[in-house]
C-alpha cells in the first residue's frame, strides 16, 4: 500500500476514534444543571445524611453549597432554589435555627423556594416546628430498628409524574415514621410502606413554593460507596433511589 494511503487511512481511523471518544465522554444532562441547592448543617444534623445528600445532588449536577444558621440570617436563601434539611436531632439543645430563621425559611418557601426534608429534616417541617405541613410525622412505624424495607411508589400520580418509576424500592428504614394530618387535601403521597399503606414520602405546595418530605432515607446508597458514606454498605440493596429523587427534585423546581 502506498505510504500516502497509509497516512490517510490512519488519519481517518484516528478522527473516528476521537469522535467516538467525544461522544462517550459527553456529560449526562439531568435537568438540574444550574439549580442552586443549599444543604443545612449544624450540631443537630446527622453527618452521614448530609454527606450522602451532597453526593446525591452533585450527581444530579446541581450547584451545591453547605450552609449554617448564620448564612440563613445573612440572606443566603435569596440565592437558593432548594433548601435541603438532612436527618438529625432537631432538638432544642442542638438545632440552631429555632428563632428568626424559621420565619426566614417559611417565607423562602412561600415566595417560591423548595424544601427537601429527610427524617429529622422532614419532622422539622411539620407543626412541631416550621408548620409548613400542618400535621405530624409519627415515628417508629415498625419499631426503633434500622433495616432495609420495601416501599410502594404511587405510580398513578400525575404531579409529579411517577408513571415511569418502578412499583417499589428497598430503602433504609431508620426508626422511620409516617405522615398524617386532619386534612390531607393538597398533599400527594409519593410512597407508602408496603405492608401498611401509610404515607412515608409526600409532596405538596406551600404558597408559591414546593415541599418534599421523606421519613425513610433515599439518600443512602446501601452496598455502594458513591454516597461517600459506609452506611449499610454491608447490605445488598437491589436498587438506587437517586433517579427517583432526581424526578422529585425536577418537579420541585418546575412547580415553584
Amino acid at each position: 500500500m502506498p505510504r500516502q494511503s497509509v497516512k490517510i487511512g490512519f488519519a481517518v481511523i484516528l478522527t473516528a476514534t476521537l469522535l467516538i471518544t467525544a461522544v462517550v465522554f459527553i456529560p449526562m444532562t439531568t435537568g438540574m444543571e444550574g439549580v442552586q441547592v443549599a444543604i443545612y448543617t449544624d450540631r443537630g444534623v446527622q453527618a452521614t445524611s448530609r454527606i450522602a445528600l451532597q453526593n446525591m445532588f452533585e450527581w444530579m449536577h446541581a450547584e451545591v453549597s453547605i450552609i449554617e444558621a448564620v448564612d440563613i440570617n445573612d440572606g443566603i436563601l435569596d440565592t437558593v432554589d432548594i433548601l435541603v434539611m438532612p436527618s438529625g436531632c432537631w432538638c432544642t439543645e442542638r438545632c440552631q435555627i429555632m428563632g428568626d430563621e424559621m420565619n426566614i425559611i417559611r417565607e423562602f418557601i412561600e415566595n417560591g423556594g423548595s424544601y427537601f426534608g429527610i427524617d429529622g429534616g422532614a419532622s422539622y417541617a411539620t407543626s412541631y416546628r416550621l408548620d409548613i405541613f400542618h400535621g405530624t410525622l409519627y415515628p417508629d412505624t415498625y419499631g426503633a430498628g434500622d433495616f432495609l424495607l420495601e416501599v410502594t411508589v404511587n405510580t398513578n400520580l400525575d404531579s409529579p409524574d411517577l408513571s415511569q418509576e418502578p412499583e417499589s424500592y428497598e430503602i433504609l428504614y431508620e426508626a422511620s415514621g409516617y405522615f398524617d394530618a386532619d386534612d390531607m387535601t393538597g398533599i400527594a403521597t409519593v410512597a407508602t410502606y408496603v405492608n401498611t399503606s401509610l404515607p412515608c414520602m409526600i409532596v405538596f405546595k406551600f404558597g408559591n413554593g414546593t415541599v418534599f418530605l421523606s421519613s425513610p432515607h433515599p439518600e443512602y446508597e446501601e452496598g455502594s460507596d458513591r454516597d461517600g458514606t459506609d452506611v449499610y454498605d454491608s447490605a445488598q440493596d437491589p436498587d438506587s433511589e437517586w433517579d427517583f429523587m432526581l424526578r422529585i427534585c425536577k418537579w420541585l423546581v418546575a412547580e415553584s
